[in-house]
């Protein structure tokens, strides 16, 4: 069906998103590139075909919409960037562009994110985000970068914007992302460098738009659980387990402004210096949260073979050792948004996979 939707023979499933009576969004990969395909209630995928006509493909026996990247109904300056990019790009990155745009991560409808390369060599990264303001964005990328000033921690700074593309530009971050300093290392210790530049960056004087209370978290984890019990349902028992414990108490949080997408590679180190990148979802929250990210994410890299057990083990202690008394709450919170994870990109193993990380986290 796949192949009959978008006219491709090799294709497949790099992730979906799913909206009860709304929406269904299949991000692919073909042989021609990225692309997207819409599930909408009612005949929107028709209307929507009609109107864009010489950029999407309507298939009638599933009544989906095709999109080839970079084609994107809801981000139509998408397209529009790289036609502008070389007029655009002197101003947007700080200098003259040395080659064409380099696709990093798109998101359907929602994000995107390229390596543009200067003359020298060096590398700009320009987001594209729907839904968000680049001023505003701006605006506290500013406040961080100066409450931060002087201290060990700092973040990706802004350096450009290019409104009519909502697009903003950042400058890249020193050193290694900490998932590579740990694997070149071997030393637990690095994470707690990135510990010490969470607590730092918890200090921040600022006051996020977004809000992550324990109310919001657990409604984030219930979402969580029907998706994964949905379409995975051999990790519905577990799925279902953790919700429970969720719903068994509601934590009282210190909110203070938190990274709130904890990844491992959104941490570079360098030397006793950390940079947080990727910070447009900088909210108001628990400390816990950023750390029961990094400690789920120590442990997804160990199930997927990207550190060693012992490593991970020593880490992961160190991060709980950090700790305070809404850790295990807001692990349990990304249990079942790393099981999410898993349930959006189908693969034959996403069961097991889904009640590993359960079962370690749990």
């Amino acid at each position: 069906a796949l192949r009959r939707i978008t006219g491709a023979e090799d294709v497949s499933v790099m992730r979906f998103r799913y909206r009860e009576g709304k929406r269904a969004i299949l991000h692919l990969s073909t042989e021609g590139g990225e692309g997207s395909v819409w599930f909408f209630q009612g005949d929107k995928a028709k209307r929507l075909a009609r109107r864009n006509k010489r950029t999407a493909r309507y298939d009638a026996p599933s009544e989906a919409l095709y999109e080839s990247f970079p084609c994107d109904h809801r981000m139509p300056q998408i397209r529009a960037f790289l036609d502008d990019y070389d007029r655009i790009a002197p101003n947007l990155i700080g200098g003259n562009p040395s080659e064409r745009p380099e696709l990093l991560r798109y998101r359907p409808g929602l994000s995107c994110t390229f390596r543009c390369r200067l003359m020298n060599g060096d590398a700009v990264y320009v987001k594209l985000i729907n839904d968000d303001s680049p001023e505003r964005l701006a605006e506290v990328n500013h406040q961080m970068v100066s409450h931060l000033a002087g201290t060990s921690v700092s973040v990706a700074p802004i350096i450009g914007s290019a409104l009519d593309y909502d697009a903003i530009a950042y400058a890249a971050a020193a050193g290694r992302p900490l998932d590579t300093a740990l694997a070149e290392t071997g030393d637990a210790g690095v994470v707690e460098r990135a510990i010490a530049a969470l607590r730092e960056f918890w200090r921040l004087k600022i006051i996020p738009a977004r809000h992550l209370t324990a109310d919001a978290l657990r409604r984030l984890g219930a979402e969580s659980c029907a998706l994964t019990s949905l379409t995975v349902p051999a990790a519905a028992n577990a799925a279902r387990r953790t919700l429970a414990r969720l719903d068994a108490r509601t934590p009282h949080f210190d909110l203070r402004p938190i990274h709130a997408d904890m990844k491992l590679e959104l941490l570079f180190v360098d030397g006793e210096m950390a940079t947080l990148i990727d910070t447009e979802s900088v909210s108001l929250g628990s400390p816990d949260y950023d750390l029961a990210q990094l400690y789920g994410r120590l442990w997804q890299a160990e199930l997927e073979g990207q550190l060693p057990h012992d490593l991970v083990e020593e880490a992961a202690a160190r991060v709980r050792a950090a700790a305070g008394d809404n850790f295990d709450w807001c692990l349990d919170v990304v249990a079942l948004r790393l099981a999410k994870f898993y349930a959006q990109r189908p693969t034959e193993d996403a069961a097991e996979k889904i009640n590993a990380i359960l079962d370690r986290l749990s």
